[in-house]
């Protein structure tokens, strides 16, 4: 699972202990969610939020609150906008990176080229998934700032990106930003993030999201924990960002070592391309209680290619020690 591999501050069970110990899942959170949007306004710098139930959820309201008639979208990157895309009616196109030497590149010449409709949503994952490629967010604003398309930034890893300064997101008038809530504070079952975006969008989309969508729960825990450990949390976020870089760097160095080749990325986790069909390489690991994501559902990827999540030390040396022995025996 790609969430932080640090575990959170110890303050945070405590709130979340606190938050039930009031018994507040026997109510519905504020309607509204002002506490909550207050507190993501001020821990992000950001004017207007809507809350989601975890970033995914803003996929459909921000395609659905632009009246877009076309999604473009980035790849490889997640099979979810395809699936929406058909749902909806709405025609879809892809710009697929490609491999340059050890990175996945975007060509935002390529990106511009699509983003002359109005009626179009362009969908950018940055750091992207599964590849790690990273693109600076001051770009994104400039390019945003040039294209009559919406623009949508899938910003779910941002906080576990060594590569991205700071913790706000960019922001432009035709552009829609998601974060995830859950994946850097280690709780992915509570389901929460916000989209973060300007003007009349912000009411269009908070009308059309459903009634409580965030449960009281995840509202409770957030609104608490980003209100009264703001300093904690971010520099949790800064050393979380230090680690996942010095392991993925070593990972990396081991991986290479082995046979396979991982490339560069800015995320908590590694693109891989294997030698060995990856079908085959997953069945050994998953025999040994290791799981690796097999990217070949991703567009653009084949079945030479597999994922892994930058985790802990231990569970870090136990996949590469189980890629070593397998790759012993496959020469």
């Amino acid at each position: 699972m790609n969430v932080n591999p640090l575990p959170p501050p110890g303050e945070l069970s405590e709130v979340l202990r606190g938050c039930l110990a009031e018994d507040i899942v026997r109510g519905y959170p504020d309607y509204e969610y002002r506490d909550l949007k207050d507190a993501i306004r001020s821990f992000y710098d950001v004017d207007g939020v809507v809350p989601l139930n975890g970033s995914s959820e803003g996929v459909l309201l921000a395609l659905v609150a632009t009246g877009s008639r076309r999604i473009v979208v980035v790849q490889p990157s997640y099979g979810e906008y395809h699936d929406l895309a058909e749902a909806m009616g709405v025609r879809y196109e892809s710009v697929v990176m490609s491999a340059n030497g050890s990175r996945f590149e975007l060509d935002l010449d390529a990106v511009r080229s699509h983003c002359t409709d109005p009626e179009a949503i362009v969908v950018v994952t940055n750091p992207n998934n599964p590849t790690g490629s990273f693109v600076d967010p001051r770009e994104l604003e400039g390019l945003a700032s040039e294209c009559r398309s919406w623009i949508l930034l899938d910003e779910a890893y941002a906080e576990l990106s060594d590569a991205y300064p700071g913790i706000r997101p960019p922001a432009g008038d035709r552009m829609i930003v998601l974060r995830s809530l859950t994946k850097w504070l280690s709780v992915p079952g509570l389901r929460i993030g916000f989209a973060a975006l300007e003007g009349e969008l912000v009411r269009r989309m908070d009308a059309l999201r459903a009634p409580w969508n965030v449960n009281s729960v995840a509202d409770c825990f957030v609104r608490r924990t980003l209100g009264e450990f703001r300093d904690r949390l971010r520099s949790y976020i800064t050393t979380s960002r230090e680690y996942i870089s010095v392991e993925r760097s070593r990972m990396s160095g081991r991986l290479g070592s082995i046979g396979l080749q991982p490339f560069d990325g800015s995320a908590n986790f590694l693109l891989v391309r294997s030698p060995w069909p990856t079908d085959e390489l997953a069945a050994y690991l998953r025999s040994r209680g290791i799981l690796i994501r097999e990217a070949w559902t991703f567009e653009g990827l084949d079945r030479t290619f597999f994922r892994v999540a930058v985790r802990s030390r231990e569970d870090d040396d136990a996949l590469l020690a189980a890629l070593e022995g397998y790759a012993r025996g496959a020469r």
